[in-house]
């Protein structure tokens, strides 16, 4: 038990901006996830392999962005590691390198469903379940039974266990992994919608934190040139 008390959750994503989304969900979870978990720590992508990284703000700016908004909220912590880990920013990678600073802690990957089923995608995503766990809420309104199938096409000889909170679900899966599906609310916050949005010149209040909209205001010049473009596919 005394590893499982030591958990952390882990929150990665392109942060293009924060919203109010990522926040909520990182609240949600580290309420389910109890006493497993002591913190979510929310990851920014340095270089995210799979992003058009000429609309990504610069990393330090992002960083600053969480940092600035979890400040004065319990359990949630910005981690910078993702600066200091050379070439693309796979979850491979991180995890690998967050256990070996934090040995004996477990870690919890949040993601939603859509992400959870693109795993074959990512490098090395398959071999996850070796690093951590997941925490996967519902998106568009997908149930347990679509959780569950997705699961069991991705790793066919994986198998219900018991879950953590009623109306949850648990798949124990190869490499000493689970898969929790939460019954997370969720709301229904585009980073790419807010970035058009400012770009027009249109309210993105309580789309971000506060201090998002304070910093990109002080940053205008930087933020109108990396989203000028829009063509990109980053809705983190």
């Amino acid at each position: 038990m005394a590893r499982e008390a030591r958990g952390r959750a882990v929150l990665g994503g392109s942060f293009n901006p924060l919203h109010v989304g990522h926040l909520r969900f990182a609240v949600e979870a580290l309420e389910l996830l109890g006493p497993l978990a002591d913190c979510v720590e929310l990851t920014p992508s340095a270089a995210p392999p799979h992003k058009n990284r000429d609309n990504l703000l610069p990393f330090e700016l992002r960083a600053d962005m969480v940092e600035a908004s979890v400040a004065d909220v319990p359990g949630l912590r910005c981690n910078r590691m993702e600066s200091l880990c050379p070439g693309p920013s796979y979850t491979w990678n991180m995890l690998s390198a967050a256990r070996e600073r934090t040995p004996g802690a477990r870690f919890y990957f949040l993601l939603g469903l859509p992400d959870f089923s693109l795993l074959p995608t990512w490098f090395r995503g398959l071999e996850l379940p070796a690093l951590c766990d997941f925490v996967v809420a519902p998106r568009g309104g997908a149930d347990r039974n679509v959780f569950r199938e997705a699961t069991l096409g991705l790793w066919p000889e994986s198998r219900e266990c018991p879950p953590l909170v009623p109306g949850s679900l648990c798949m124990a899966l190869p490499g000493d992994g689970r898969a929790h599906f939460l019954p997370l609310p969720t709301l229904e916050v585009s980073a790419s919608d807010i970035r058009a949005r400012w770009l027009a010149g249109r309210s993105i209040a309580w789309l971000v934190p506060p201090t998002v909209s304070r910093m990109l205001e002080n940053c205008r010049g930087i933020a109108a040139a990396r989203w000028r473009d829009g063509t990109d596919n980053n809705h983190s």
